[in-house]
C-alpha cells in the first residue's frame, strides 16, 4: 500500500520526505527519479520549496514564539545563545552557509527571527540558500547513484574480497595468538 502511494504520488512523497528529513529526502527523491516516478528537476524544485517553508517556520518561531514557549529554550537555548554573536555579525547571508551544517541548520533561522533580522533579506537568502542546498544534494545523489549503478559488480567483488580478507586476517590473528601463548608457557 505504501509502495503504491509512493509510486503514484512521487512528488508529494518527495516534498514530505524533504520536509521531514532534509538531505535524506533529496537522496530518496533521486532514487524515485531513477524509477521514473519524478524528475530530478522536480526533486530540486520541491526540495527548494520544502526547505524554504521549513526555515520560514523556524524564523517565525524565533520571531514570535521563542519567549513564550519555554520548552524551546530548554531544547535549543544554549545553541541559540551561542549563535547570537554570529547572527548579529553576519545576519541573513548566514542562511546560505548554515544549511550545509547538520545541527545548525534549524537553529540559525530561529536565531535570525529572535534577533529581529528583517524579513526581506531573510526571505531572499532563504530562497537562494534553499535552491543551492536542494540542487547540491540532488546532483550529488545523482552522481553517486550513477557511479554505484555503473560499478555495482565491481563494488560487490571488492566487498566480497574485503570480507574474505577480514575473515582470513581474523583467523591468522587467532592462530598467532595461540602460537604466542604456547611459546610463553
Amino acid at each position: 500500500m505504501v509502495e503504491h502511494f509512493i509510486r503514484d504520488n512521487g512528488y508529494i512523497t518527495v516534498f514530505l520526505m524533504v520536509a521531514l528529513s532534509g538531505e535524506f529526502g533529496l537522496i530518496a527523491g533521486v532514487a524515485l527519479a531513477r524509477t521514473g516516478s519524478v524528475t530530478l528537476s522536480g526533486v530540486i524544485i520541491l526540495g527548494t520549496i520544502a526547505s524554504f517553508i521549513g526555515n520560514m517556520f523556524y524564523y517565525f518561531l524565533g520571531k514570535f514564539l521563542w519567549n513564550k514557549w519555554h520548552f524551546l529554550k530548554k531544547k535549543f537555548g544554549v545553541r541559540v545563545e551561542v549563535s547570537s554573536r554570529i547572527v548579529r555579525r553576519y545576519g541573513s547571508p548566514l542562511m546560505l552557509l548554515s544549511r550545509f551544517f547538520y545541527g545548525v541548520r534549524n537553529i540559525v533561522p530561529i536565531a535570525l527571527g529572535l534577533y529581529e533580522v528583517s524579513m526581506g533579506p531573510f526571505v531572499f537568502y532563504n530562497i537562494v540558500g534553499a535552491f543551492i542546498w536542494a540542487w547540491f544534494f540532488t546532483e550529488a545523489g545523482g552522481l553517486v547513484s550513477s557511479y554505484l549503478i555503473k560499478n555495482l559488480s565491481n563494488i560487490r567483488n571488492v566487498l566480497l574480497w574485503g570480507v574474505a580478507a577480514i575473515v582470513i586476517l581474523g583467523i591468522l590473528y587467532i592462530l598467532i595468538r595461540k602460537f604466542i601463548s604456547r611459546l610463553e608457557r
